[in-house]
């Protein structure tokens, strides 16, 4: 039996094997430690990343939901559509093709369901063209013979490039605002200048806006009960009956009638606006008094500044823009197309007119008036003169009256197209002060019309452009999916600079409107 001191010591290596093992699951834990404890950080890190997303998100939903009418809140995938009764589906899934810019699908309801119904781009260049003629269109020339053919031409040119510019910028935010509050159609100037201009802007547009567009609506109706007198003098109850009898009809017809019908009778009437006017053309341009010579007499270039104000008033259209927008589905290509050639239509008209009628007129011949020479030549003429006003205070009329009642309704947070507040609170008054008190509006729309028609729609879309603008680059920062889309690139080009360019013509001219507007006050 071995004594104890002669035991078995345990050898150098098995030590240091146990010494190893101990340090081995020292290190194991440690590196277990260590990494809880970066899964730790990295799950705090993203738990902190959602939250600050989360409130990013929060922020934006809270800013469009101010800007969002409170009918819409809870009914974002309903689309305005003409469907009837009896179909619940809230969308219609829908398939893009290849060159297919629209954003959304317009819907009818058919006898087999809801189907598309596609805009026209014909259809939108008459709604704009037909919107921007007057039947004021007709005496320009007498406002324009003292500047003389060649300086009058430039500045009409001149004032086409501009408003087309401008009806380019409120199209750019139009889509922009109908983007971020997912909204297909049913955005105004109002909404437009709340989202980029806050209230100030709104309260300016608000203000100048309904005063243009209730002044026309005025001079319409009361002109329309004027030839109503011309072609018939014993019409029962005179010029007032004939103007109730007009506004009354047009007017039911724009609160029943769809879009697309609205649309296709606007188009008609756009047709009979060219149809009259094409041969009045050719009866001026045949004058036996018609020459270049008279065409070139006079060239005052000091005169045509002072003719600005003037053409500006004769390009009011803008109202229309989110109209057409709306039509053509967000199609930004086609809803361009359809503003500048929608403009261009009546900027040629202008120019072919005066043409015609101040190369009839001898320079030496102050004192005649040349449109009431061509309405008295013939009884055909006389019936062309009257046949083109009609139809151009008819077209201007659904124009104004349909652009009104949209910028009413959004300013009433109402989407439902059948409801009768906006068209009523459109279309009534004009006829009212049509009747009672007609000098009121039209005394003041001689006065400021080309302010307010250059504020609305001179300086406030450029300043609308650039906030828009502003912030797409603000939402790119935050990498918004929503409110990033492509659409929302620049529809003007030239960035920052041409739109202080813009901004800086109208203000000009807003200035020296009011330097007038001022001395004739001082002076009564």
């Amino acid at each position: 039996m071995l004594d104890s001191s002669t035991r078995e010591r345990p050898s150098s290596r098995s030590f240091a094997a146990t010494t190893a093992s101990r340090r081995t699951r020292a290190r194991a834990r440690a590196m277990l430690a260590r990494a809880s404890t970066r899964a730790t950080l990295r799950a705090s890190t993203r738990a902190t990343r959602a939250t600050t997303a989360t409130r990013a998100t929060a922020r934006r939903r809270a800013r469009r939901r101010e800007l969002e009418p409170k009918s819409l809140r809870h009914r974002r995938l309903v689309p305005r559509s003409t469907a009837g009764d009896g179909d619940d589906r809230l969308w219609s899934n829908v398939e893009r093709g290849d060159g297919d810019d629209r954003l959304w699908s317009n819907v009818e309801r058919g006898d087999d369901g809801l189907r598309r119904r596609a805009g026209s781009l014909g259809a939108s260049v008459a709604l704009v063209a037909g919107t921007t003629l007057g039947a004021g269109m007709l005496a320009l020339p007498l406002v324009l013979r003292d500047a003389g053919f060649v300086p009058s031409t430039v500045v009409i040119v001149a004032c086409w490039v501009f408003f087309a510019a401008t009806g380019l910028c409120v199209l750019e935010v139009n889509l922009g605002t109908m983007c971020e509050l997912g909204r297909g159609g049913g955005v105004s100037v109002n909404a437009m200048c709340r989202r980029t201009l806050g209230d100030a802007g709104v309260n300016a547009a608000t203000a100048s806006f309904a005063f243009i567009h209730y002044a026309l609506l005025v001079a319409y109706v009361q002109k329309v009960g004027e030839l109503a007198v011309e072609i018939w003098p014993q019409v029962p109850g005179g010029a007032n009956a004939a103007s109730v009898a007009y506004a009354t009809a047009m007017s039911t017809f724009l609160y029943l009638a769809s879009p697309a019908k609205i649309e296709r009778f606007n188009s008609a009437l756009f047709a009979g606006v060219v149809g009259t006017f094409v041969p009045l053309l050719l009866l001026a341009a045949r004058s036996e008094t018609t020459s270049v010579d008279n065409l070139l007499a006079v060239s005052d270039w000091s005169a045509a500044p002072a003719t600005i104000p003037i053409v500006a008033v004769a390009f009011v259209y803008h109202q229309v823009v989110p109209v057409v927008a709306t039509s053509l589905e967000g199609d930004r290509k086609r809803a361009t197309t359809a503003v500048l050639a929608g403009t261009a239509i009546p900027a040629l008209m202008f120019i072919l007119w005066d043409a015609a009628v101040l190369g009839s007129v001898d320079a030496g011949a102050i004192d005649v008036d040349p449109i009431g020479a061509l309405q008295a030549s013939s009884p055909l003429t006389a019936a062309l003169v009257r046949g083109f006003e009609f139809f151009a205070v008819s077209t201007s009329f659904l124009g104004f009256g349909w652009g009104l009642a949209d910028f009413l309704a959004d300013g009433m947070k109402t989407t439902d197209i059948r409801d009768p507040r906006p068209w009523a609170l459109a279309l009534v008054p004009p006829v009212i002060f049509a009747l009672a008190c007609p000098g009121v509006f039209l005394a003041a729309l001689d006065s400021a019309g080309a302010f307010g028609v250059l504020v609305v729609f001179g300086m406030i879309p450029p300043a609308m452009v650039y906030r828009h603008r502003q912030m797409r680059d603000e939402c790119a920062l935050e990498n918004d999916p929503v409110g990033c889309l492509p659409v929302l690139d620049p529809v003007l080009p030239g960035g920052a600079l041409t739109l202080a360019l813009m901004f800086a013509f109208a203000a000009s001219e807003v200035g020296s409107e009011t330097i007038g507007l001022a001395r004739q006050w001082f002076r009564m």
